[in-house]
């Protein structure tokens, strides 16, 4: 929720447990929210656990408008992810972690994909869908048409040919295309890409799951593209448990 406040999300209301009164983290939050005029509801013990879709929710939650911005033209920024027919919210949320991590300028979701901004995908994405620019496109042909006309590099991405992404030497500016989990991109769609991206895998493995496919060739792209003698922009990575790594 603080990264909600910290956006330009539209924030209706927030409700508050008993027990997230005495959290001095959320009472800052509803201090934070109390500023913007925004409704604060406290309520009984239990109803939170009750309205919440998480099984063991936080002591507070927020009820929000969303909705994604339309496409008009390439957005901003020389790396943008494109996600067509991403159906589990938990990887579309990865998904957009992925591309704030590696300082992509937008995410672009197109046809049957699940709702970014639903609960599942909002948890999944740690905070990136309130902070990264999301649009939406009916069609990935007509998106991918566009992103060409203005200037950007469309590769899209296969488990069984394409060019190895270790030897690309990339456009400058770059879009990635990651299709459904089970059934990949269309032929169509690799069809109008201006280049197929290849990760090799070892022989015993089918294919990777979308989110990890896209942090690899993500970082490949970012670290390409803004590698300079001082070296990698964003050189230092937090892992999982909080270290730090060059």
């Amino acid at each position: 929720m603080a990264n909600a406040l910290e956006g330009k999300t539209v924030i209706e209301r927030v409700l508050v447990s008993p027990e997230g009164m005495s959290d001095p983290e959320v009472f800052e939050l509803i201090a934070s929210a109390a500023a913007r005029d925004i409704t604060i509801d406290h309520l009984a013990p239990g109803v939170l656990e009750k309205v919440a879709d998480a099984a063991s929710p936080q002591s507070c939650a927020a009820i929000a408008e969303g909705s994604l911005a339309p496409l008009h033209g390439a957005p901003s920024g020389d790396l943008v992810l494109i996600l067509d027919a991403v159906q589990d919210p938990g990887n579309l949320g990865a998904l957009i972690r992925v591309a704030e991590a590696t300082h992509c300028g937008a995410v672009i979701v197109t046809g049957a994909s699940a709702d970014p901004l639903g609960p599942k995908a909002l948890r999944a994405s740690a905070g990136s869908s309130f902070r990264l620019p999301l649009f939406e496109s009916g069609s990935i042909v007509e998106t991918i048409e566009q992103l060409r006309k203005d200037g950007v590099t469309v590769y899209s991405t296969s488990s069984h040919g394409g060019e190895d992404f270790a030897t690309m030497s990339w456009a400058e500016r770059v879009a990635l295309v990651f299709g459904n989990e089970g059934a990949g991109l269309d032929q169509t769609v690799e069809a109008i890409c201006d280049q197929s991206v290849l990760i090799p895998l070892a022989e015993t493995v089918e294919s990777l799951n979308v989110s990890v496919a896209a942090g690899i060739l993500a970082m490949s792209v970012d670290r390409g593209l803004h590698t300079s003698d001082s070296g990698p922009r964003g050189s230092t990575i937090k892992t999982m448990s909080g270290d730090e790594t060059q």
